[in-house]
């Protein structure tokens, strides 16, 4: 099932366990995962698109092999707050993975506004080790961290 508005990720997000963020492009797919405390999220690698099946199954496994009980994908939208031609291309990528996954899985739409800002603004500090100059996977740990953080009350 998906979830896209504050009263509905409140009720149906998970408040223990492993969550995974996506950040899904159309060249790319970032991926995220958080620890089990729902602390701290963590990059975790880019996927070059394929085919949406190809791709289905290699986070399929993903999420299997880290015991993921949720999973979160940027909805990109306007600075103002509308949705633009990639919030649908996230919207429907959305509809087809839940069900590739036969719905067993909460899907959350939030909200990703300057994430690739963010993840390049890390990207480019001292403190970061990536070597390559894709960002996906950092985009998706931010997106993750918003979400995280805005349900830790």
């Amino acid at each position: 099932m998906i979830f896209s508005n504050a009263d509905q990720l409140n009720q149906a997000s998970p408040s223990k366990g492993r969550l995974l963020a996506i950040d899904v492009g159309t060249k790319r797919i970032g991926i995220a995962i958080c620890d089990e405390t729902q602390t701290i999220a963590t990059p975790k690698l880019i996927l070059n698109r394929q085919s949406d099946q190809k791709d289905f199954k290699k986070i399929r496994e993903i999420i299997l092999e880290n015991k993921i009980v949720g999973i979160v994908i940027g909805l990109p939208l306007t600075m103002s707050g509308d949705e633009q031609e990639m919030s649908e291309f996230a919207e429907k990528f959305a509809e087809k993975f839940d069900e590739f996954l036969e719905k067993k899985f909460p899907i959350f739409l939030f909200d990703e506004r300057l994430s690739s800002f963010e993840a390049r603004e890390f990207h480019a500090s001292p403190l970061s080790r990536k070597k390559n100059k894709f960002v996906d996977d950092i985009a998706a740990s931010v997106i993750l961290q918003h979400f995280i953080e805005s349900f830790a009350m």
